[in-house]
């Protein structure tokens, strides 16, 4: 197994988008939040990109009151020192650094939509890439 040692270059925000209803009943009990994640990864030369994808809608029954989609891409230098490798640090550590600026852009662009912030739960990278890997 290779060592690599990483070094962040940059987060940005590659796509957005958010969609509510115009009357949406808050203290209807059958709310449900939907959380989907993609991770992808390429390599070119010595910097590993890794995009993050998160899908969030909330729904009533079966109307979707909210939805989103953000892609934020996250740029890492490597070389060959340390004792993590290129696929478990692009599918665990490199998801766990961009996941925080999506949670803050999404967040944001709820309370901008007149609606209570959308916080979303921590993310267990560890289990994502093992379900992945199956």
């Amino acid at each position: 197994m290779e060592k690599n040692s990483f070094k962040l270059l940059n987060i940005v925000l590659v796509e957005s988008s958010f969609k509510r209803a115009i009357h949406i009943d808050f203290s209807n009990k059958n709310l449900k939040n939907n959380i989907d994640i993609d991770i992808q990864n390429s390599i070119n030369e010595n910097i590993l990109g890794v995009s993050l994808t998160l899908k969030f809608n909330t729904s009533i029954e079966k109307e979707i009151v909210i939805s989103s989609e953000i892609k934020m891409a996250g740029n890492f230098e490597f070389t060959k020192n340390t004792n993590i490798s290129l696929d478990d640090f692009g599918n665990i550590n490199a998801p766990a650094i961009i996941f925080p600026f999506i949670r803050e852009h999404l967040s944001n662009t709820s309370m901008k939509a007149g609606i209570q912030p959308i916080l979303l739960p921590p993310i267990n990278f560890v289990d994502l890439a093992k379900k992945k890997k199956k």
